[in-house]
């Protein structure tokens, strides 16, 4: 890959959840993931597909991530406003951390890179955007 590959994906951004915790009917301890999960998996997983390489990426990877979440209808029009000129930032959730480690597992599942541990340097943002969505964009490791 000698260009980065950069795309945007129109879906609202989701944290990755916490692992549920159960115990079967024989009494075995289970961890499993929601339904809700997997489907906010299965939805972003096949917007990444026709994005992804024609085969995993080897070596170091970078990658940079954008969540723009949607400005809540429910405030004033002077703070709708403050937030599409991203002079009000979301500070409050869902976690960065949490919505990067959906994205990520979702590009590994896809087949982006053969393994998460390539990524050697990681920028994320968490903004407010009239039009919610992921921007993405990963290359090649340069030092």
């Amino acid at each position: 890959m000698t260009q980065p590959l950069q795309f945007t994906i129109p879906i609202i951004p989701k944290a990755q959840a916490r692992a549920r915790h159960g115990r079967t009917k024989a009494g075995f301890s289970v961890t499993y993931k929601s339904a809700q999960q997997n489907k906010a998996e299965e939805n972003l997983c096949a917007l990444l597909l026709p994005h992804r390489p024609e085969s995993p990426l080897e070596g170091p990877l970078v990658l940079c991530v954008t969540a723009c979440l949607p400005i809540p209808r429910s405030w004033s029009k002077k703070r709708q406003q403050a937030a599409a000129e991203h002079t009000e930032l979301p500070t409050g959730k869902p976690d960065l951390d949490n919505l990067v480690k959906h994205m990520m597992d979702c590009m590994t599942a896809v087949g982006f890179w053969r393994d998460d541990r390539q990524l050697v340097r990681l920028l994320a943002f968490k903004t407010y955007d009239q039009t919610p969505g992921w921007q993405v964009e990963l290359s090649q490791a340069k030092w």
